[in-house]
């Protein structure tokens, strides 16, 4: 089982090599190269004590008025690059009338057992 330490050295490289975020109309899984909508931003994360990182928040600008989201993935560049995941959205799930959307954080746990 790896300790925190081993966690936190892990979390640090996955969090350096995700330098942007993508919005997507729904949550969509595995398949976070479909639904994208507006533009990828860049994000800047933070590693905790046991390896957890967290992103946020995270504003997003140019979406349509009201435009529907649902998952947001993670991207190693701001066009074409490599996915390294994503994840479902909750709570208020629209953009606001002038198209923009901020996500408060997004965090990955990744705690030592």
């Amino acid at each position: 089982m790896l300790n925190d330490a081993a966690t936190v050295t892990g979390s640090t490289a996955i969090k350096n090599e995700i330098t942007h975020m993508q919005l997507h109309s729904a949550n969509v899984g595995g398949t976070w190269a479909t639904a994208a909508v507006g533009t990828r931003v860049a994000v800047t994360g933070s590693v905790d004590a046991d390896g957890d990182i967290t992103w946020g928040p995270i504003n997003f600008t140019g979406l349509t008025a009201n435009q529907t989201v649902g998952g947001i993935s993670y991207w190693t560049a701001s066009t074409g690059g490599s996915n390294r995941g994503g994840s479902a959205l909750t709570g208020d799930l629209a953009a606001n009338a002038s198209g923009a959307y901020t996500v408060t954080s997004v965090t990955e746990n990744t705690t030592a057992s």
